[in-house]
């Protein structure tokens, strides 16, 4: 990913990705395909965009096994995912594929606070619930995001909700993901786009104007997690259906 980099310097964390290549379709940890029922598109969302209901098995060759981080505190269960040769990690937290102006990954996360507005969002952040639907309800009602009806859905063998929403297109975002007139990030001095707030209290910002984000909202044994599938408008077709592939491959370890 080449836009908003500093999505990834918020953490000081370790390396802590396992990754090891096979030859053809990955055998040793089959996940099980997503069933989704939610197919209305966001408001920017591309005509192109493919379903998202995706088997693993539609990854090119040279799938790589990785392990990932939920990005929050506590004890999460970690997950793993199959990723497509161009794939890459930096940290056990974001998966991305580097491109020219392109922003586009997969991350899980532990959601704590939601803004009802996410511009100014300082003094909006509300406490959701507990539920998955009670994050459900508050993600779809959150300002100018023109968000899907939730729906429900399985991911991984996890019950839970899906929906889609976009940035508005109209946005002005300057420099290193700073969006105009929003409120400002104290410890970095950005303007940030605010989707949520993690149970570490970092915050999800979005990168450009008209990024798309797939959600799957998952009861994960008694865990909620939200699983966030990004990408920009410039994203290829090609590229979406890869991440569409690897949110579909997704594994959480649990007992």
């Amino acid at each position: 990913m080449t836009t908003g980099l500093r999505w990834f310097a918020g953490f000081s964390v370790a390396v802590l990705v396992a990754a090891c290549s096979t030859a053809g379709s990955p055998s040793s940890a089959p996940a099980p395909a997503a069933t989704v029922t939610a197919t209305a598109a966001a408001a920017q969302p591309s005509a192109s965009k493919p379903s998202t209901a995706v088997s693993p098995s539609a990854s090119a060759s040279g799938t790589r096994h990785v392990v990932g981080n939920v990005l929050g505190e506590g004890a999460l269960p970690g997950y793993t995912v199959e990723v497509p040769s161009g794939w890459s990690t930096t940290n056990a937290y974001f998966v991305t594929k580097d491109g020219p102006g392109v922003v586009i990954g997969l991350s899980v996360w532990d959601v704590a606070k939601v803004p009802t507005d996410p511009c100014h969002w300082k003094k909006h952040l509300v406490d959701p619930g507990p539920t998955v639907d009670d994050l459900a309800r508050a993600l779809a009602a959150q300002s100018t995001r023109h968000a899907t009806q939730p729906t429900d859905v399985t991911l991984a063998g996890q019950s839970g909700s899906y929906l889609e929403w976009s940035v508005p297109a109209d946005m002005v975002v300057t420099g290193d993901s700073d969006f105009k007139g929003c409120d400002t990030w104290p410890d970095n001095g950005h303007n940030d786009f605010v989707s949520w707030l993690s149970s570490t209290g970092n915050d999800r910002y979005m990168q450009v104007a008209g990024q798309v984000d797939h959600l799957w909202i998952l009861d994960v044994s008694g865990q909620r997690l939200v699983v966030d599938a990004t990408y920009s408008p410039n994203a290829s077709a090609a590229d979406q259906a890869e991440l569409t592939a690897m949110a579909a491959s997704i594994h959480f370890e649990v007992p």
